[in-house]
């Protein structure tokens, strides 16, 4: 009888370390991503603002990003992303962007300018934000 307390004892024991543990990691990773836990998190429209300007650094000639809808953290671990349509040279691709990724077409390749040098100035492009508002930058 001794044995099955100990082993329920150690069953439990073993659960909450488990849980400590997760909880602990969910905690620190909040504490990577916004900094000191005083700091707001970022808001979603922050995230696709920062993700569009990313994206941007990387493919000059974007015209137009819309964000199809909030983003997210998809998994354990994962960056913050979302879906959007990003029209290149008037051509729109379907990608996966996010402001800690260069972006993931899903489907064929955009065709890629390369970074404009600072002489040349740069296309125009319009934000539309998954919340129906828009951004334009020169």
């Amino acid at each position: 009888m001794m044995i099955k307390v100990w082993t329920v004892v150690a069953g439990l024991a073993v659960a909450g370390a488990l849980l400590a543990g997760t909880t602990a990691c969910a905690e620190m990773g909040d504490r990577i991503l916004y900094g000191k836990s005083t700091e707001r998190p970022k808001s979603n429209l922050e995230y696709q603002r920062e993700s569009a300007l990313h994206f941007r650094s990387r493919w000059a000639n974007v015209e137009e990003i819309r964000f199809k809808r909030e983003g997210g953290k998809p998994g354990l671990g994962a960056a913050w992303s979302v879906n959007a349509i990003a029209t290149l040279d008037g051509e729109e691709i379907e990608v996966i962007i996010g402001p800690d990724t260069l972006g993931f077409p899903l489907g064929d390749s955009p065709p890629m300018m390369p970074t404009l040098p600072p002489s040349v100035p740069r296309i125009a492009m319009t934000v539309f934000y998954s919340d129906g508002t828009s951004e334009v930058f020169e």
